[in-house]
């Protein structure tokens, strides 16, 4: 069984300092994410959502589009 199966799903996180994934919160840490693969991508959703955020009007101070 690999580990997004059901065996081992659950919780992941990705940590900032290591750059890895594993399964227990910490300070460092993204998550959790419900497989390893999407905690390993963490950084690349940070940066996609801060680049949605940021052509938002409403979390655009000035009003205008970035």
């Amino acid at each position: 069984m690999n580990e997004n199966s059901a065996a081992g799903a659950g919780e992941w996180y990705y940590d900032t300092r290591t750059h890895s994934t594993c399964k227990e919160p910490g300070p460092d840490r993204l998550g959790p994410y419900p497989t390893r693969d999407e905690a390993a991508s963490a950084m690349q959703t940070v940066t996609d959502r801060n680049d949605e955020w940021r052509q938002d009007s409403r979390w655009n101070d000035d009003g205008t589009d970035a």
